[in-house]
């Protein structure tokens, strides 16, 4: 038989007389003669091994003894008892994978099973024979057991050697080799492995039972008392009170509270009646399963709520109510920035591969090479961080990636809120995570483990990976960046896992060697947007609405391929459908634009400057760089092109760290050496390079009066120039050229522009770039008679197509107000 036993009721069937209880478990054979044995008896734990597989017993002798040798790494316990050793660091084939803690009706199935290795039947005679060897013992005296187990920790603070690594695991003295695991199926990551044994319901519930066998009667009553003040508990404690084997409780423990749970409460309980050595004992036997639940408690506490767009107190949703799996592809040759476009037609021909997000560490089927360590990408607002979360949550509730034992999240943006001075791998992971103390087991080959970097972007250290010391240890002290830059080589920990996300701009600071993977996080493809509208909203029926409402705009269609674009049409078109009106007709763009480019500036803002309010609030600076960078758009829209360089950026007197930390609205694309010169930058979007240009000619001529379309030499001298031109000023030369163009250039950029002479359009300006006293437009009517007049007169009925929706626009400004 396996560690854990196969997946069948049969042997359970075969060897149980009685039926089982509601979570798998018999009142043992021994309670029935409980009442023969004096309180005073203390009942060991032994392991024989049968037939069936292993029998608990009391002992044959009181003179059973518990021996431990660290630095031989091996213990026992005399007198036929179970064996104890440490975990081999070797490659295992481990027996079958399980889940704890989630599933309660699959644990009631490998509870049977265990239980069926544990508690065999025995023929009459060998039960009398027992019983009468127990009687004959009743007066054994209790010092030298409680001597025996305080040996162990004892003797183990005495020969403790540095290879220690904290952990012991019961070894019944036979493995079976197990069949391999059938290929997961797509989306569920690295699952090739059977479960660690240390990991399986089987150890852990020997374990607590090895605990709760050497304590006497009154001291397991006061355990049950003590596990009292757990709310699981608190009013239930009449289902353990008549409890007296400690099989039974320790099943009663996992069925009212997980596999986890019921270790942490056992040895919390064993500490708290002063038995201090057995929680140790069962600490280190359990070491693994016990970090393995605190680190899901820590994640599920952090992960399983998000916010949407800026972070409001009370605004949080819970991540599994609102994500959609976004698309993510290997990198290619493929532009990183979606060139879907109304108007403007791109060809594409690079193919690219597509992978599931679970999957990124996943080996390609005709690959068998490792993936280590993984750099994921993606335009700003494509949504990283999220699926961070999401992948952490999937982990935590088993679904996805269980050959990772353990996954610990390393916020870039906090990495440096750590210890200062130089510090060990181990003392540098205890200040982000508690339960993690001292867990020089995660050096072991048989222990996996996956460590994520978001934001690296965020990361105030400079990574330098040429001068920095190589680390290869987790407990040799060295400053935080090279601790990172050893973990991402490989040096240290060369059997872990790293994912890395960031920005374009910040992931070239890691060089391509020490990456074997690039993805990139694309967005939502179209049916991703069915889902996430139709998922996101309480009513269906309203979701439904609003997905088609958002349908009827092609521009807003394509830019709901950014997650928080979707957000932003969800969250306005669910409180606009409150409206019996609304509706009526296609919506207008210009709103959302202007939203975006706010909301994204304060993400920048809360990035790299802290989530207070008051950090939040635009600067001069920040206005400054927003109009400079809206009068770049306007100067590529005119050229007719959609990239811009660092020089462009000195042309502005701006500098290549200015985009950096605003880089909310624009990603790199392009970068063939280290000379910036040569790096090459996009819009998030063409039709967000539209809008800034727009928004460009239309606060120049409400600040100054002039008009950016007209040439030199039509222009008024700058001594007429007034704020209160009147609007069709502008509007007038804009439509003819707009009408006069043949592949239908400046579309979008009129489209935009109208939008904004509305007064519900133009409020969401005031405070940014325009002044709240600034005195609002005159002769926005004259604009809606000419656009009427230039319908009619139809001389090119494609661009009078668009002339009709900058109407919508003109009108959808009017409602906002």
């Amino acid at each position: 038989m396996s560690y854990m036993g196969d997946d069948s009721d049969i042997e359970v069937e075969g060897l149980m007389d009685r039926p089982p209880s509601s979570y798998g478990s018999m009142i043992s054979d021994e309670q029935e003669d409980s009442d023969d044995c004096d309180d005073t008896q203390r009942p060991a734990f032994i392991v024989n091994q049968g037939p069936s597989g292993v029998t608990l017993h009391r002992p044959d002798s009181p003179e059973t003894a518990i021996t431990e040798r660290t630095n031989t790494h091996q213990s026992s316990i005399h007198i036929e008892g179970a064996f104890l050793s440490h975990v081999n660091s070797r490659h295992e084939t481990y027996p079958t994978q399980h889940r704890f803690g989630v599933d309660r009706e699959s644990t009631t199935t490998q509870q049977l099973e265990v239980q069926s290795d544990i508690r065999t039947e025995r023929n009459q005679e060998d039960v009398q024979s027992v019983r009468q060897t127990e009687f004959s013992e009743t007066h054994v005296e209790e010092e030298p057991i409680e001597r025996s187990a305080m040996e162990v920790q004892e003797e183990t603070t005495e020969t403790e050697t540095r290879d220690d690594y904290d952990e012991i695991v019961l070894d019944l003295g036979y493995t079976e080799q197990m069949d391999p695991l059938p290929p997961p199926p797509e989306g569920t990551g690295l699952m090739f492995k059977h479960k660690h044994p240390s990991l399986t319901l089987r150890h852990v519930l020997m374990a607590i039972v090895m605990s709760l066998r050497q304590l006497r009667p009154a001291e397991l009553a006061y355990f049950k008392r003590n596990l009292c003040s757990h709310y699981r508990f608190e009013h239930d404690y009449s289902t353990i009170a008549d409890i007296t084997d400690a099989l039974d409780l320790a099943d009663k423990m996992i069925e009212l509270c997980g596999l986890g749970e019921a270790l942490y409460l056992a040895i919390r309980s064993l500490q708290g009646i002063k038995k201090d050595n057995l929680a140790e004992m069962l600490r280190k036997t359990c070491r693994r399963a016990l970090l393995q639940h605190e680190l899901k408690l820590t994640h599920d506490r952090r992960y399983y709520a998000l916010y949407e767009g800026c972070c409001r107190p009370g605004q949080q949703r819970f991540i599994g109510d609102v994500y959609v799996e976004p698309l993510t592809v290997i990198r290619g040759s493929g532009d990183p920035v979606n060139t879907e476009h109304e108007v403007r037609r791109v060809r594409v021909t690079a193919q690219e591969t597509v992978i599931r997000t679970a999957d990124i560490f996943r080996p390609l089927p005709n690959d068998l090479t490792d993936i280590r360590t993984v750099m994921m990408t993606g335009v700003p607002a494509s949504g990283l961080t999220v699926v961070v979360n999401k992948f952490i949550i999937d982990w935590k509730e088993g679904t996805s990636n269980q050959d990772f034992q353990f996954v610990f999240p390393l916020a870039g943006k906090e990495l440096h809120l750590g210890k200062d001075g130089d510090q060990s791998f181990l003392q540098m992971l205890q200040t982000f995570f508690v339960e993690a103390d001292n867990v020089r087991l995660l050096e072991k080959e048989d222990c996996l483990t996956l460590f994520i970097i978001d934001a690296l972007d965020l990361c105030q250290y400079p990574l330098n990976f040429q001068s920095n010391v190589t680390v290869t240890s987790v407990t040799t002290k060295a400053p935080v960046d090279a601790l990172l830059t050893s973990l991402i080589k490989g040096t240290m920990l060369p059997h872990a896992r790293v994912w890395i996300t960031s920005h374009r701009t910040a992931s070239h600071k890691i060089p391509s060697q020490f990456i074997s993977r690039f993805v990139e996080l694309r967005g939502f493809t179209d049916e991703q947007k069915e889902i996430y509208f139709t998922k996101r909203t309480k009513e269906p029926q309203l979701g439904i609405n609003i997905l088609n409402h958002m349908k009827r705009s092609r521009t807003l269609h394509i830019m709901c391929h950014l997650p928080i674009f979707s957000w932003m049409v969800a969250y306005l078109f669910e409180r606009s459908f409150r409206k019996p009106d609304f509706g009526t007709h296609a919506p207008g763009i210009t709103t959302f634009y202007s939203q975006f480019v706010i909301v994204q500036m304060n993400r920048s803002n809360e990035r790299y400057r802290g989530a207070s309010l008051e950090m939040q609030r635009w600067k001069d600076e920040d206005k400054d760089f927003v109009e400079k960078m809206a009068k770049l758009a306007f100067r590529m829209l005119m050229d007719d092109r959609d990239e811009f360089t660092v020089d462009d950026l000195f042309s502005l007197e701006l500098k290549y760290e200015d985009l950096r930390v605003r880089d909310e609205m624009f990603t790199e694309v392009r970068r063939t050496s280290a000379d910036q010169k040569t790096w090459v930058f996009k819009f998030v979007h063409f039709t967000v390079q539209e809008y800034m240009a727009a928004m460009y000619a239309y606060v120049t001529f409400r600040k100054q009066g002039k008009n950016v379309l007209e040439s030199n030499k039509s222009r008024l001298p700058k001594m007429q120039l007034s704020k209160d031109r009147p609007m069709i000023e502008l509007y007038r030369p804009v439509i003819d050229r707009a009408l006069a163009s043949q592949n239908g250039q400046l579309d979008l950029f009129l489209r935009f522009l109208v939008g904004l002479v509305t007064p519900g359009t133009e409020e969401h300006l005031r405070g940014y770039l325009l002044q709240h006293s600034h005195p609002k437009p005159k002769g926005a009517e004259e604009v809606d008679k000419y656009i009427n007049k230039k319908i009619k007169e139809n001389i090119n009925p494609e661009r009078c197509r668009n002339l009709e929706l900058c109407l919508v626009e003109l009108e959808e400004g009017k409602k906002d107000k």
